[in-house]
């Protein structure tokens, strides 16, 4: 019988792994909210790159003593049209971006068992662009990147154990636009939920 030490290592890391997960506490969080984002080469050129947003989603939150780990589904939308404004739920305009994203993130609770729970997380999501509104601004389906990446960090409060409220800030590490090789996309989501 042969019986390699990868193979018991990979075996012991799996079974420390599940029984974590198993003895962890498991939470849904649903979510909405607006956002604030902006290109990094238009606001270097122009000075002023709002572009706002909205989105709506869930993440699961497993926790481990004050451990957490956060990953989640998001869908979002994204004004192409460089605006006034910033944080904005109008939707009557369609010259959006639709996208999904996948946040894997985890973190620290900072309180444990009070009013207010805040935790800090951070890590990596994935970007998927699915569909550009028709519009007059010169953007399509083909102009996006199918598929990007983001850094991300949030800060998450959770009031009386079901109500949530987060800010989170994304830091794009690829380009969004596939003629632009610096339309990084960098934003700022507030965000209030229910969790379960």
């Amino acid at each position: 019988m042969n019986i390699s030490l990868q193979r018991i290592s990979l075996a012991c890391l799996f079974y420390m792994f599940s029984y974590g997960i198993a003895t962890a506490q498991v939470g849904f969080n649903a979510i909405i909210g607006i956002e604030a984002w902006s290109f990094k080469d238009e606001a270097e050129m122009t000075g002023q790159s709002n572009h706002p947003g909205q989105m709506i989603g869930f993440d699961v939150f497993v926790e481990d003593n004050r451990f957490v780990f956060v990953p989640g589904f998001h869908y979002h939308l994204i004004s192409l049209q460089n605006e006034d404004q910033n944080f904005s739920f109008d939707l009557s305009e369609h010259h959006h971006a639709h996208y999904f994203m996948i946040p894997l993130t985890a973190g620290y609770k900072l309180t444990k068992d009070a009013i207010v729970n805040l935790s800090a997380v951070g890590g990596g999501e994935v970007v998927f662009f699915y569909d550009v509104d028709d519009n007059n601004l010169g953007f399509d389906d083909n102009g996006f990147i199918g598929v990007s990446t983001n850094l991300t960090a949030m800060l998450h409060a959770e009031l009386f154990s079901f109500l949530t409220a987060e800010v989170k800030y994304h830091y794009g590490l690829q380009p969004t636009l596939k003629n632009r090789d610096d339309s990084k996309l960098r934003g700022w989501t507030l965000a209030m939920g229910v969790r379960f």
